[in-house]
């Protein structure tokens, strides 16, 4: 399969920005940011491009909206390189991407620590400007952002006061070049930053990504997402191998079988979008935070639907709420428009949620979560056919579902909180 990655780091951004709930622009401010100080720099075309996709996927190690809070308005604190960790190996699993890897790793690394670690000196400077390019955005954070032209001058002084120790001197020497004017300011703006942060057009790069890897993407949006909460930790990974396990059952082609998985690993991007407190209340939902919910499944498909080739994906992803009665949400789609590979994804969805601790609920048992599914099924909601194929397979699935292969809900108030 051909995939644009510029497309892919594109949806991957978007999704780490959902992280910061009402505050969604800060990797691609970075990005802004870390492009305009290379330029200045007189960094190649290739350079540059590695650093705009590194400084837009910098934060990809980051899930809770907390950490994302620190992030954001403090300049340095207490294991701050946990979250550059966690983003390296993400990126590293995936080829495609790896070479961003040292980038992330390091871009909450001091300039004069920096110099002493063995490094391509090209990541080092790399890592160095989006650190800088972060540390800006956070400085502007504190001070409120639509305060930028006003407060300009105070935070020129603060990042020179870090020249040599935290930041690289010739990339101080850049920010305060290019910031003294205003359009680098009101370019950050929301209104204007969209159109500032688009992959230029000699920097598009189509990757080809086998079966395989297209599995091993995905997992990194998974990844972002199942980390957001302990109580939704792995449910992506496991959906995703319960709704394999189901399509091979169903005798459907390995390569659909694969494709499934990764509808299942992607059906919950939007979650990253809905606050902590709402993932991990232990009370029913009000109204306000049901509908917040009901929201995740249209941000799931508002970020996939601008990669090319992954349309039946994004489909069967993003109709993981949807129910064969029409009831369900976002599109109210009915049993006519709804194929087999969705509904195989609705089923693990509703199965894995159910087996799974939540806040509100301990794991059922089999029996409680077949019992579940044939309420659904009788309602008029989901695939019979399904509904047998687990309950014949109903030992497996339940395993599959909370350890994965071998190496939320009643239909009111628990069912919109998957």
């Amino acid at each position: 399969m051909r995939l644009d990655l510029g497309q892919l780091v594109s949806a991957l951004a978007r999704t780490i920005d959902l992280v910061g709930i009402d505050e969604v622009h800060h990797g691609r401010r970075v990005a802004y940011m870390a492009d305009i100080f290379a330029a200045r720099l007189g960094l190649s075309v290739d350079q540059r491009a590695q650093l705009y996709r590194a400084a837009l996927l910098h934060d990809c190690g980051v899930s809770s909206t907390e950490v994302h809070r620190s992030l954001v308005s403090e300049l340095d604190w207490q294991d701050s390189e946990l979250h550059c960790r966690i983003g390296a190996e993400r990126l590293a699993s995936f080829a495609p991407l790896a070479p961003l890897a040292a980038t992330v790793r390091w871009h909450h690394t001091r300039w004069q620590l920096l110099q002493t670690i063995d490094l391509d000196e090209g990541d080092r400077l790399r890592a160095n400007l989006v650190f800088l390019a972060d540390r800006i955005d956070a400085l502007q954070a504190q001070r409120g952002l639509s305060a930028n032209l006003l407060g300009k001058e105070e935070l020129q002084r603060t990042i020179a006061s870090y020249s040599g120790s935290y930041f690289f001197p010739e990339a101080v020497e850049a920010f305060l070049a290019v910031s003294g004017g205003e359009a680098f300011w009101i370019g950050m703006e929301p209104h204007f930053l969209e159109e500032n942060v688009l992959l230029p057009p000699d920097w598009q790069e189509e990757t080809v990504v086998e079966e395989n890897g297209l599995v091993a993407m995905a997992g990194i949006f998974a990844d972002v997402v199942d980390a957001k909460s302990p109580y939704t930790a792995e449910h992506s990974r496991r959906v995703a191998d319960v709704a394999a396990y189901l399509a091979e059952r169903c005798g459907l082609a390995p390569e659909t079988c694969r494709r499934v998985r990764v509808a299942g690993l992607l059906h919950d991007l939007g979650k990253l979008q809905i606050p902590d407190a709402i993932l991990e209340s232990p009370q029913p939902l009000d109204a306000v935070e049901a509908a917040t919910m009901r929201h995740h499944s249209y941000v799931t498909y508002s970020i996939l639907r601008h990669i090319d080739g992954l349309e039946d994906i994004t489909r069967w992803a993003c109709e993981h709420h949807e129910r064969l009665d029409g009831g369900g949400y976002p599109f109210r789609r009915g049993a006519a428009a709804l194929c087999l590979e969705s509904r195989i994804v609705m089923v693990a969805d509703i199965f894995q949620a159910l087996a799974q601790n939540r806040p509100y609920r301990d794991s059922l048992p089999p029996q409680a979560v077949l019992g579940i599914l044939r309420d659904e099924q009788q309602g008029g909601r989901l695939d019979g056919s399904l509904v047998d194929l687990v309950e014949r397979e109903l030992a497996s699935c339940y395993r599959i579902a909370l350890e994965g292969p071998r190496q939320e809900t009643d239909a009111g108030a628990e069912e919109v909180r998957r």
